[in-house]
Order: structure tokens, then C-alpha cells, then sequence
């Protein structure tokens, strides 16, 4: 679906995503009518290869696949593989978790597999994760994370390795940021469950006073659980999900609005 400049007009979004990487989606709000109003929840800290991570790296052609669980993940996975593989080797799979990864993995040459579902689940149900006894596998992420793909990968018979390439941390400065916002958001877009953390820290008890846009089944369900007075799920954390997700809710809401006009 392609949004029309004014499908969210009157809505103030925010968007969390780290300063590198929030620009999509907040090209593709406004594009909608949003006002978006960027906090950045999420900084992205490299790390340094230890000898095992090198081992890993050095040793890529050994693996039968490579699963990258974000952006962030593929970006600096790339960076190193292509410091000792001037060429990539031919038998090596390449999972990427969702289509922005998935494009990273392209423009350096690979054809990635990209599960319709944008999260664990849905890469663990592609049907090459299925046959996997007697192979070994390296899992690019972040040094905390989810440990579903990682043992299930075992349970079918997988050799895994894991290879930390990053932290995400709390802004120091995101607290002070949102207390000097000039106006508060209607909509607030958490892209992960580690986002809706941060984001109960900053905004402390105002924090499920926002629609709370969900990229997950999983993460929508902590926010229920948490009281959020209402939920929009997203298909994806990629901006047109987003943005669709919304567009979709808004029309819906206004239309109830029709139906039932408030009071006077």
C-alpha cells in the first residue's frame, strides 16, 4: 500500500530508532500527513572481535549458513567477513530476518532467504532452517538477545556459533530529550521488546498512554500485558509496514468516529 499525503494528518508519531537509521521512517510518516517527532531509544555500540569472534569470521567458508537478525547485525558482519573474504564463499546460505537486512545482504552480493515474518519465529519456519542435522551454522547479533533460534537450531541437530558484533544501550541524553519535547506524541512506534523497556524508562507512567504501534505478535502482547490502552500491530519494522499498519487504523478509528460521533 502506498500512503496518501494526508492518511495521517493530526497524528504526532515518534520514532525511536537510533540517529543513523531513523530517517526511512520518518520520511515515510510525514509522507503519510504525521507529524513525527524523533527520540532516539536504541545506541548502537560496535565491539571488538575477541579471538573466537575472529576464529569465526576467518572461518566463514565452514559454515553451510549465516543468519543475520538485523540491520545493525548485517552491517557490521559484512564489514568484517569482507576484511578476510575478498569473495564470498559460493556454499554458504545467508538468512537475513527482515527486508531491510535482507537489502544490506544484496547490495554486497548475496542472495539472502527472508522470512514472511519478521522476527525468530519466522525464520526458524523457512524450510532450509528445517534440515539442519550435521551442519554448522553462525548466528550474527548483538551481544544479548533472544536465545529461541540459537537452541532450536540445536534441538533439530545444528552445530550454532554466535558471533556478538554490538550492544544497545539507552541513550544517555533520551531521558533528558523527552522531557524537553515540545509536545507529547499520540503514536509511539516500538520496534523491539529491548525499545519498550526504554521507553517505560524515559516516559516512565506515560509511557501506554500513546497508541503503541507492535512489529510483533509477541512484543504486542507485553504491551496488553502491560495496560497499553491500545495496540497497533505491524506486519514488520520496516517504514512501509509501518506506516500501512497505521494508515489502516487511523482510516478505521475515523470511520468509528463517523459512525459515533462523541457527545456534547
Amino acid at each position: 500500500m502506498t500512503a496518501r499525503p494526508a492518511e495521517l494528518k493530526g497524528l504526532t508519531v515518534l520514532n525511536p530508532r537510533p540517529v543513523a537509521q531513523a530517517a526511512s521512517l520518518t520520511a515515510a510518516l510525514q509522507a503519510a500527513g504525521a507529524s513525527v517527532l524523533e527520540l532516539p531509544l536504541l545506541a548502537i555500540e560496535p565491539l571488538a572481535l575477541t579471538p573466537e569472534a575472529r576464529h569465526h569470521v576467518m572461518n566463514l567458508d565452514r559454515y553451510q549458513g549465516v543468519i543475520h537478525v538485523s540491520a545493525n547485525a548485517a552491517q557490521l558482519a559484512l564489514q568484517h567477513f569482507q576484511d578476510f573474504w575478498p569473495q564470498w564463499p559460493l556454499a554458504v546460505d545467508h538468512v537475513a530476518v527482515g527486508r531491510a537486512t535482507a537489502r544490506l545482504l544484496s547490495e554486497a552480493g548475496l542472495s539472502p532467504l527472508v522470512p514472511s515474518r519478521e522476527d525468530s519465529e519466522g525464520v526458524l519456519d523457512l524450510p532450509r532452517l528445517h534440515a539442519v542435522a550435521g551442519e554448522r551454522w553462525l548466528l550474527c547479533r548483538g551481544d544479548q538477545g533472544r536465545e529461541l533460534m540459537a537452541d532450536t537450531l540445536r534441538q533439530r541437530g545444528a552445530d550454532v556459533d554466535v558471533l556478538p558484533l554490538y550492544r544497545r544501550v539507552l541513550p544517555a541524553l533520551a531521558g533528558s530529550a523527552w522531557q524537553h519535547l515540545d509536545r507529547r506524541p499520540d503514536v509511539v512506534v516500538l520496534t523491539s521488546a529491548l525499545v519498550w523497556r526504554h521507553w517505560q524508562i524515559v516516559a516512565g507512567a506515560e509511557a501506554t498512554r500513546p497508541v503503541l504501534v507492535s512489529i510483533s505478535q509477541r512484543l504486542a502482547e507485553q504491551l496488553h500485558a502491560a495496560g497499553a490502552g491500545e495496540v497497533v500491530q505491524a506486519d514488520g519494522a520496516d517504514p512501509s509496514s509501518v506506516v500501512h499498519a497505521l494508515c489502516c487504523w487511523h482510516a478505521s478509528r475515523h470511520h468509528d468516529m463517523q459512525l459515533n460521533p462523541p457527545s456534547r
